[in-house]
């Protein structure tokens, strides 16, 4: 990890002085007049001050771009739409019953700090090479302009010096809380916000990700106010396949990504829909284990309902997205979340068919049948993207000629991995 005075010289540095010694003497540096001011503004860098945050940000856990104690996470958020940023932030929700607190805003000046640590290790190992500053997204000029008139303190210079934004969770009344627990929070609030606004929170893998080298800026979607915070516990993997659907503007990437929520749970749902229903029958009055047609008969029930795969053991997947589809959604919920993703949707997929893979339609009102017809639906598209064998031409998609009828097909299967996460999770 960076030294002291290696990062007290990287701070310097980005604000405009080079070459300072290595002692504690206290740095006062002067930005340069900004058009519209009367004087130049300066600003000191207290040693004292520097070296308390340095010590304590040194002590605390971190693990790649997440920095931890044993009360406070923080991560950082690829969030570029400076309007939005300015109009909607900062976002606080606050779960006053279990004690956590949920904000996306300018990151603290611990984790800011934390975060040019990082920078100045990347730049220590490129060392035999010429070493540059990643570029930050607010640099000098905008400093100048924003302390121009305020106090100039670590805690203001820093978040701003940075530039990006990042989640920050508080616990109360905990003695000590890990980092698994704060992951699970963390995917707890990304899902909600991604599912209550419709846009992609996502994070920075590293801190070259963050800060490239190559000057290549980010381009994320913008957010919205979120104020309730998360009072469920989701399945982190999922959520990730959510995320990633959210995070692409590429309809065969959403739909496959969607898909994946989906087949997370099939071996799970599967395998439980068999063993209850194999209990149902060895223990049903009629079933005899001296009767060798029913012993015959429970074998074949096994065989006709595994139809085995003999390297996976995985039953058929047909028949497991629509066991999963009947663990987890309700159709009543299920048409009112697409209506609201597109009231165009329940008509058309009522009335057309998937052409690119002769999907059926779905009869809302076919009780017994609409869960057979939405798994239909869903695997049959689904196989035309992933097979795309020249013998089968009516069966295959296209990209970019059927891209637009695939995109038709985003609400169901975005509602439908929506309806499985939230109803495969636990209440906190």
């Amino acid at each position: 990890m960076a030294t002291f005075y290696e990062v007290k010289q990287l701070i310097c540095r980005l604000l405009g002085r080079r070459n300072i010694d290595d002692n504690d003497d206290d740095i006062t540096l002067e930005l340069r007049l900004y058009r519209g001011e009367q004087e130049n503004k300066q600003i000191t860098i207290f040693n004292d001050e520097l070296l308390e945050l340095y010590n304590k940000v040194s002590n605390m856990k971190y693990n790649g771009l997440e920095l931890y104690s044993d009360e406070t996470y923080e991560m950082a958020l690829d969030i570029d739409y400076f309007t939005i940023r300015d109009q909607e932030f900062p976002l606080i929700s606050d779960d006053n019953i279990n004690g956590i607190s949920y904000e996306v805003s300018y990151p603290t000046v611990e984790y800011s700090l934390y975060l040019l640590m990082l920078i100045k290790d990347v730049m220590n190992q490129q060392q035999g090479h010429r070493s540059r500053i990643p570029p930050m997204r607010l640099r000098r000029r905008p400093l100048e302009r924003d302390f121009s008139n305020g106090e100039s303190t670590l805690e203001t210079i820093l978040p701003k010096m940075i530039g990006e934004f990042s989640l920050k969770i508080k616990v109360k009344n905990r003695i000590y809380t890990s980092l698994n627990v704060f992951t699970r929070m963390k995917t707890a609030f990304v899902f909600e916000f991604m599912y209550r606004t419709g846009n992609a929170l996502v994070e920075f893998l590293d801190i070259l990700d963050m800060f490239p080298m190559n000057n290549i800026m980010h381009s994320r979607s913008s957010e919205t106010q979120m104020d309730i915070p998360p009072l469920r516990k989701y399945t982190e993997d999922v959520v990730d396949y959510y995320k990633q659907a959210l995070a692409s503007n590429d309809p065969y990437i959403k739909y496959i990504s969607f898909y994946h929520v989906m087949e997370y749970f099939y071996d799970e749902v599967f395998k439980r829909k068999m063993v209850t229903d194999l209990k149902n029958k060895i223990t049903h009055p009629d079933f005899s284990y001296k009767d060798e047609d029913k012993i015959y008969e429970i074998a074949m029930f096994v065989k006709n309902r595994l139809r085995m795969n003999d390297e996976t053991g995985q039953g058929n997947e047909l028949e497991s997205l629509k066991y999963v589809l009947k663990e987890y959604v309700s159709i009543d919920d299920l048409k009112a979340r697409i209506s609201t993703i597109d009231p165009n949707a329940l008509n058309y997929y009522q009335n057309k068919k998937v052409a690119f893979c002769n999907a059926p339609v779905i009869g809302w009102l076919d009780s017994e049948g609409v869960f057979t017809q939405i798994a239909k639906r869903i695997y049959f598209t689904r196989n035309s993207l992933v097979h795309s064998k020249s013998g089968k031409n009516k069966e295959r998609y296209r990209p970019y000629q059927d891209e637009k009828q695939l995109q038709l097909e985003i609400p169901l299967v975005k509602a439908v991995a929506e309806a499985i996460i939230i109803n495969s999770s636990e209440i906190v």
